[in-house]
């Protein structure tokens, strides 16, 4: 297979179930709550000794957002109140969410194309989480879900892609239109799917009933290693004599403005920090890792960032302190 480090970002699986004889969570009481939220946790510690439980209601305010920037729960989970948790392993590529929409979430992340470590990986905890609790499941139609689109497999398997040839060539509008036909869905990994700051995208299916789960693990990839030749053939056209002035232009302004301004948002350094990405995609700048501008992405998010400035900071002053950080870092990197 070829080397699509530079556009696969990360691989996921994330899967829906619930418990026998529980209302969804939404409608969940405090002790019926609690009870589910035990119950769950006693399997989850046995299945593997490195696994942690953290409760939303006894983790720091400040932790919870950290989580929540990481992706590894959702705003939903927050919301559970006194009794939602997530079961985390060691290098967080599991999360396991407890009683968010579901009485389980369980989430694999694996570092670019590994959809199918992500699933075999989080397939064999399912097993054991099927083996040891009454999960709700019909013989016709597959796993019971609180979210009817989600009834069959309760699987979403999704690839976080960049596509920065793709964006600035207008022809990822096409792909999506495309890809929304055969039930996978693309959208941006910003609340504008259009208008992507980062040139980031998910793809994802959208059924979830009818096939087995392998099915759409292999569909999935399949879609996107078509995608990754497309943007390979997008970023040669980049760097034609016609284009190229263009392209460093953005890029290098992307650098000055990153590395010299007095303030900057969260929203200006995410479309920045794309820029400075998609040079490195295309040899024009050269860092040291050439895989930490994923990890800033995260890192100068307000409570990411907050955490690394020691708490020190004040959030009215985050803007400050991203624009020194951001400078520091990027300067240390850089080696061409």
């Amino acid at each position: 297979m070829k080397d699509y480090s530079s556009i696969v970002i990360s691989s996921k699986i994330k899967l829906a179930r619930n418990l026998i004889g529980f209302e969804f969570p939404s409608m969940l009481d405090g002790d019926e709550g609690i009870k589910v939220l035990n119950k769950i946790a006693d399997v989850l510690l046995k299945i593997d000794n490195k696994f942690k439980l953290y409760k939303v209601k006894t983790l720091p305010e400040l932790d919870i957002h950290i989580m929540n920037e990481k992706r590894l729960i959702s705003n939903k989970l927050i919301d559970a109140c006194g009794y939602g948790a997530v079961v985390l392993s060691d290098d967080e590529s599991v999360s396991i969410m407890i009683n968010e929409t579901d009485h389980i979430c369980e989430q694999c992340t694996i570092k670019g194309l590994n959809l199918i470590s992500a699933y075999d990986k989080i397939n064999e905890i399912d097993n054991q989480i099927l083996s040891n609790l009454d999960i709700a499941y019909d013989d016709t139609i597959g796993f019971l879900t609180s979210n009817i689109n989600d009834v069959g497999t309760g699987m979403r398997a999704s690839i976080t892609l960049f596509l920065p040839a793709l964006t600035l060539s207008n022809k990822i509008r096409e792909i999506i239109s495309s890809l929304s036909n055969q039930g996978i869905e693309m959208t941006g990994f910003s609340d504008d799917d259009l208008d992507n700051r980062a040139y980031t995208y998910n793809v994802f299916n959208t059924q979830t009933i009818g096939k087995k789960e392998t099915d759409y693990v292999v569909r999935i990839t399949e879609c996107v290693l078509k995608i990754c030749e497309m943007e390979i053939r997008a970023r040669t056209e980049l760097l034609s004599i016609n284009n190229i002035d263009d392209v460093k232009d953005k890029i290098f302004r992307a650098w000055g403005i990153l590395t010299n301004c007095y303030k900057i948002s969260v929203s200006e350094t995410q479309k920045l920090l794309g820029e400075l990405k998609m040079g490195v995609a295309l040899d024009l700048i050269r860092f040291k890792d050439v895989n930490f501008i994923d990890q800033v992405m995260i890192d100068i998010l307000p409570y990411s960032l907050t955490k690394i400035s020691g708490s020190k900071v004040a959030i009215s002053d985050l803007d400050n302190f991203r624009a020194t950080f951001l400078s520091n870092l990027l300067k240390s990197k850089r080696i061409k």
